[in-house]
């Protein structure tokens, strides 16, 4: 196995498309953007596990300022976790987010938050992260905003 960081500069088309079939395996075609980055504006980098010419684990991280009561705040997460089903339950999902916090930490950021499906809350908090009970996130754009509640993010 081999462990590359794939910063947005790189722009290599065949790390790129692995990914992409990588991601394919997790979301229906119709959740998975065929682009990538899906919001370059906000990507930094990824972690991106290889075997035998496939990616098999991917971690991207994003930043962005989040304003709150009048003041600005500089926020980094983690977006689009996935593991290729056959490699799933050994370990290298935990490894590779524990490594994505790392980087953040790294970066110092005022704030380190990303929503996930509620069933795998219990999986990110193993792996180093905590849970906001009640908090709710507002992301999309301005025309068509969505509210993590109502996807059953936390």
């Amino acid at each position: 196995m081999v462990l590359i960081r794939y910063p947005q500069e790189k722009n290599d088309k065949e790390i790129k498309d692995k990914i992409i079939t990588l991601e394919n395996t997790a979301w229906s075609m119709n959740e998975a953007d065929e682009t990538f980055p899906s919001a370059p504006n906000t990507y930094v980098t990824s972690f991106v596990l290889l075997q035998n010419n496939q990616a098999i684990c991917h971690v991207c991280i994003r930043k962005n300022i989040l304003f709150h009561m009048g003041e600005e705040y500089l926020a980094y997460g983690l977006s689009e976790v996935v593991t290729h089903p056959d490699y799933r339950r050994k370990g290298i999902a935990s490894k590779m987010i524990q490594r994505a916090a790392e980087f953040i930490k790294d970066q110092k950021p005022d704030i380190s938050i990303f929503t996930c499906e509620q069933n795998k809350v219990a999986f990110y908090t193993r792996g180093g992260w905590e849970q906001i009970p009640g908090a709710c996130f507002v992301g999309g754009t301005k025309e068509k905003p969505f509210r993590s509640d109502h996807l059953n993010l936390g």
